[in-house]
């Protein structure tokens, strides 16, 4: 589950079987660290450079806020005032990655992704070679390497992916090498490490090109709290990588639900932070009790937010809002929404492969028809269930309600999610 849902989020319901598509986000960093790193400036550098972080500072909040126009302003301003340095051409980057990062047309993003970020990379390189302690300029390197790494991921250039996280990650390292006290530079380390260490096998197959570091999950997660704790510009990034982990590695759901509310009250358009804390809930309720009817919020408010702001995101999402929506109806007792959702998404996803979910719904959908009485159409569904991919032990159960139809006695006395039903599981 935690890779696929990693897959999915780049936009394709097919997409969850390629390893890479995982690995391109092990070098994801949010923004860039102190631009006195290094070589401390003074007089005229020194204002020079208060009003670039003054800038990016700026900037960064209206991302966060998904205000790409305001943002993608202060980054020509950056650009205008200071042609020399990398920072504005990174934000530039970033802020077209983001901007197309869920749309179904996001590939229409990336030529312009590309374009800035790649200059950001030739500015830094510049910077590095007139000056090898500058640090920040390795910091921002390393961040457009980052983020080139990533759309190569998702066009299926994968020695280009490669080699991006290769340099990626040595210009990361040699900015901290060169100023330890740049605590943003941990927020990228340590979403390295983490997702790195779950995906020992493709970090293996690229040891065999490039020296990458191997992952280390625990040091990972000590990285992302430092920059939470410390960090400049990416604090609230680092808070949001750790609650990627404790939802899609840890089953820490309700940490990550501790972190991700207040984000999503200061930034409720950020679609990041609302999707991280929709799917905390929803696989939080899978395996213990959550708060449905906050999930069912939650999925409204951001359809409302989508269609305020007039924006696209991948068909898929909007289907697992569905699924999402009518599983959370299920567990309150509302059966006939419940079952008029999951009927709608099993009628889009019939066929094996296309997502990972269909297996829960004919399950859940079993469920209500043995509830309502109609113990063939019950069974009907009971019988799919092994036909698609599964999350848990969905086949293992249907099998036992093929011939232990459910009640309202077992609604009752046991918990119903998908992995906790049988009599002789706790």
């Amino acid at each position: 589950m935690n890779l696929k849902e990693w897959a999915y989020r780049l936009g394709g319901k097919k997409r969850r079987t390629i390893p890479w598509v995982a690995f391109s986000l092990v070098i994801l960093f949010w923004t860039g660290g102190p631009l006195t790193a290094g070589n401390p400036p003074n007089g005229s550098a020194s204002r020079a450079i208060a009003r670039i972080e003054s800038r990016l500072a700026t900037a960064i909040e209206y991302i966060f806020r998904e205000d790409y126009a305001v943002a993608d302003s202060i980054c020509e301003e950056i650009i205008a005032d200071h042609p020399d340095h990398p920072a504005g051409y990174f934000m530039k980057g970033i802020l077209y990655w983001k901007k197309g990062y869920y749309r179904p047309n996001y590939d229409d993003y990336n030529d312009s992704t590309l374009y800035w970020l790649k200059k950001a990379i030739k500015i830094a390189k510049k910077r590095i070679k007139k000056n090898p302690q500058d640090a920040s300029a390795y910091f921002f390197g390393g961040g457009a390497y980052g983020y080139e790494g990533s759309v190569y991921a998702r066009r299926k250039k994968w020695l280009k992916t490669g080699y991006a996280a290769y340099r990626g990650i040595r210009f990361l390292e040699q900015s901290r090498a060169l100023d330890s006290t740049l605590y943003d530079v941990y927020y990228g380390s340590g979403l390295y490490h983490v997702l790195a260490s779950h995906q020992p096998g493709v970090v293996r197959w690229i040891q065999k090109l490039l020296p990458i570091p191997s992952g280390n999950a625990e040091l990972g997660i000590q990285y992302l709290q430092i920059a939470a704790q410390k960090g400049r510009f990416t604090r609230l990034a680092a808070l949001a990588g750790l609650a990627m982990s404790y939802i899609y590695y840890d089953n820490k759901y309700q940490e990550a639900i501790n972190l991700l509310e207040p984000l999503v009250d200061r930034y409720p358009a950020n679609l990041d932070f609302l999707l991280s804390l929709i799917n905390a809930y929803f696989y939080q309720g899978l395996v213990a009790e959550t708060d449905w009817k906050r999930l069912q919020q939650l999925i409204r408010h951001t359809r409302v937010t989508l269609n305020n702001r007039n924006v696209q995101i991948d068909r898929w999402w909007l289907d697992k809002f569905n699924f999402m929506e009518g599983y959370a109806h299920f567990m309150l007792g509302h059966l006939t929404e419940a079952k008029l959702l999951l009927e709608a998404y099993t009628l889009q996803y019939s066929e094996k492969g296309e997502s990972y979910l269909t297996a829960l719904a004919h399950l859940t959908l079993g469920k209500i028809y043995d509830l309502e009485g109609n113990r063939s159409r019950a069974v009907q569904h009971y019988r799919k269930v092994s036909k698609y991919e599964q999350m848990g032990n969905e086949r293992e159960i249907a099998r036992y309600l093929l011939s232990h139809p459910y009640t309202e006695e077992s609604a009752a006395t046991r918990f119903r999610g998908a992995y906790a039903e049988l009599p002789d599981r706790p």
